[in-house]
Order: structure tokens, then sequence, then C-alpha cells
């Protein structure tokens, strides 16, 4: 014993003043938990609520009864995220250690029940556009698909509701820049974690102090009116809502690349907020922005809740959208629907033709699915291969011929959709090219 207690005592002991003083008290548990996306107190005596990855909305055992309590743990936490709350400033948006994005209020100035808090949990190691395949959120052809726009720079809208996936998502395509392109990244609070070496990060920032000597706040817009000049190959904007979007749409029309997600239902009630105040672009430049992708959280037809990319459009002109690609609900699978005239452009562009370019994709499909099949799903590690791909195409998709070829799959006469039946163990993405005759013309060729 020590100074009375036995050594199992002093355990608890010392694991209540870590949790404590060190950690996150009450919801310590919870916050350890990788399982769990978001975690939120509605005020006193309401349980704290988690969102779950495979079962959704939960309640928890963990109900703060006293009012002061919980005040002190909302200021502890905007203190753990270097920041003030108070009576004066009862509203924090901050980011905790470990990228943890928390929102909160203190007291009854502005939340009735007390105080409130949501913390929406980072994850540590972002997903891989491979862990998107098998997870069936985007197609084969998809990937490949995209893969070959953003090394045309082409610019890329990515639309859903709160939740969504949009980040992830936006995370995940960025694997296909090429090792060269400099990329500049703006944002609120940085969720996005690149692995490119020619990264810039820029972060706004609130008005900090009082009365005349508050500081200046630096705003989304100020930032992309900013990384202009920092000659940029691509500019991704964490979220658009507001005149950053003008500026960003003045970008991508004089040659940058664009990246930006948004928050809308579907690309009429997108079109509608960025032609109306405050972003208020004008719908000549609509057309600027080439691709536009819906995300969004779907029931799966075992009944699970997952993440879908539901459909991917190509902007020919104001009003005028090219449906690409188009989830089945009852399929649970990605139907390629239209020929690309995005695809027409790239040809043109490099002095190709449109087979020669549809074959390009058929070789990147390949390197995608050989990487699925080898279980190469650590994002640094599939941004490697990727980087491998630009610099020695011809080695590399040779590398993962011979390497399928290894295993009996034919890369000529196996149907893509037994092959990731036999990956995965189920047929919850299947790629289906064969709605698409140019497809079958180069297959047969080969």
């Amino acid at each position: 014993t020590v100074r009375g207690l036995s050594e199992a005592s002093w355990e608890k002991v010392m694991y209540y003043v870590e949790r404590d003083l060190l950690g996150y008290g009450p919801i310590d548990v919870l916050m350890r938990d990788p399982r769990l996306e978001d975690i939120s107190c509605d005020g006193i005596d309401r349980a704290v609520h988690v969102w779950h990855r495979d079962y959704e909305s939960i309640p928890t055992n963990i109900v703060f009864r006293d009012r002061n309590y919980l005040r002190e743990f909302v200021v502890k936490l905007a203190h753990m995220a270097g920041k003030h709350i108070s009576t004066a400033f009862p509203i924090v948006d901050a980011m905790l250690p470990g990228r943890h994005r928390l929102a909160a209020t203190f007291g009854e100035e502005v939340s009735p029940r007390g105080s409130t808090f949501t913390i929406r949990k980072f994850r540590q190691k972002p997903f891989s556009v491979i862990e998107l395949i098998a997870n069936g959120h985007t197609d084969l052809w998809t990937a490949a698909y995209i893969w070959l726009m953003l090394e045309n720079k082409m610019s890329m809208m990515i639309m859903g509701s709160t939740a969504a996936g949009k980040t992830t998502t936006l995370n995940a395509y960025a694997n296909f820049f090429k090792p060269g392109m400099k990329i500049v990244t703006v944002e609120e609070t940085p969720e996005l974690n690149l692995t490119h070496e020619n990264w810039v990060q820029l972060v706004s920032r609130e008005a900090y102090g009082l009365g005349e000597s508050k500081g200046k706040e630096i705003t989304l817009y100020d930032l992309v009116k900013l990384s202009l000049r920092y000659r940029p190959d691509y500019i991704i904007v964490g979220e658009v809502r507001g005149e950053e979007a003008f500026v960003l749409f003045q970008a991508v029309a004089t040659g940058h690349g664009g990246m930006c997600t948004i928050h809308a239902e579907s690309i009429s009630k997108c079109v509608q907020r960025l032609t109306s105040p405050p972003m208020n672009v004008s719908p000549a430049y609509i057309s600027s922005m080439n691709i536009m992708i819906l995300i969004d959280r779907v029931r799966l037809p075992g009944g699970k809740i997952g993440r879908r990319l539901r459909y991917l459009w190509e902007v020919e002109d104001f009003n005028k959208y090219r449906l690409i690609v188009k989830w089945d609900p009852r399929r649970d699978v990605h139907d390629q629907v239209a020929k690309s005239f995005l695809l027409q452009r790239i040809a043109e562009r490099e002095g190709k033709s449109v087979e020669e370019v549809e074959e390009e994709i058929e070789r990147r499909i390949a390197v995608l699915r050989w990487m699925l099949e080898k279980g190469i799903k650590d994002f640094r590690e599939v941004s490697n291969i990727i980087n491998q791909y630009y610099l020695f195409p011809e080695e590399t998709y040779e590398k993962a011929r011979m390497e399928l070829h290894s295993v009996e799959i034919s890369l000529e006469k196996e149907d893509i959709s037994k092959i990731l039946y036999s990956l995965r163990g189920r047929q919850d993405i299947i790629f289906r090219p064969s709605s698409n005759p140019q497809y079958k013309n180069n297959r047969s060729a080969e």
C-alpha cells in the first residue's frame, strides 16, 4: 500500500487525475473511440449523444447535472483549443489538439438550456481513394476518370449535406495531383491532410482584441486573393459560402485549377447558392467549374448507412449539365450513363484521339485495381504509387498488369464485378462499363 491506498486504488486515482487534468474529463473515453465521428452535448440534464460510424446517432449514459461544472468544462475545451469563451464572447469555433473541430456556447447567453458543445472528430489517417473504392463510395472508372481530370487541371466542386463526406472525398481525390504541382489550400479550420510536397496551407483568422486595438480579421476572401500570388496550379477551398466563391471562380476562369466543397442537396440548389448573395458568381462563370459531384449519406440495400458518390456531372454551360455517372440505389452500383465531352477536350488539347484518352483511363483502372487487390490502402502508399505512375507510367502499368496476371486475373477476359466480388466478399460495388460501346471496342481491340 501507498499512503493507505492499495496499488489498484492508486491506479484508479491516477486514471482520474490524468483523465481530468490532461484528457477530456467525462468524455475522454468517447474521444479515444475511433468509431465515433461526432460528440455533442445539448445542455444540462441532457444525455451526451455520439454519432457512430456503424450505428449513427446514439445517446450515452453521460449527463451533465451541474450547470457550473458544464460551464467550466466548456471553458476548459476552449482553452485547450487556444481560444477564449465567456459571457461577453459566448460562442467559439475552434480546433482542439488532434485537429478535432469544436463548436461551443457558454452559459445561457445564447443557449437557454445551459452551455453546449459539439466536437467533430478528426480522422488521423485520411481515407485514400482505394479505401473509397473498397467501401463502394466510388467505382474504379470514376476514380480513374477523376485522376485524369485532375492531371489536366480540370476544376471540381463537391456538394452534399452536412456530414455527407465532402471533405473526406476531396482529401482522397487530392491523392491524384501530379508531384510537381503547387497546391494552395484555404480553410477556416485546417481539416485537409495532403501528402503533396509542394503544398501551402492557409487558414482564416478571427479578429482579436477589444476596441480600437482590435486586430484585423483574415477571411477566406482575403486568403483566396492572396493565394493567386503564390502561382498555384490548384487552389482548394475547404468550403465556399461567401464572397470567396467569386474570387475562386475568377481564378478558375483564368486558368488555375480549383477544387472546393459546398453545402447543397442538388446541382440546381448548388447553382442557386452560387449565383445569389453573398457569393454572387455570375452565371457566365458557372461553366468554369468543369465537374460537379454530389456526395450523399444513403441507406444501402442491406439496410446499413453508407456514403456514396450519387451523381457526377460535367458542366457544359449555365443550366446545361451532362450526367456522366449515376449511382443505382437498388443494385448499389455506379453506372456510366453518358459519354464525356471533357475527354474530347483533353484529346484535342493533347493532339490525341478520344480512343487513346479512353485507353489511358483503362490503364489507370488497372493500376487502381492492382492496389485494391494487393491491399494497398494507406493514403501515403497510394500517393507514392500514383506518383510512380506519373514518373514511370509504362513500368508501373506493366508491374500492375503482370502482378494481376500472376494471381490469374486476366485484364482482357475477367469481368470486373467478379474481381471485386472475390476481393471483398460482397457485391456492393460493381463497375459496369458495358453500357459504353466505345469501351467494348477498345476491349476487343486488346
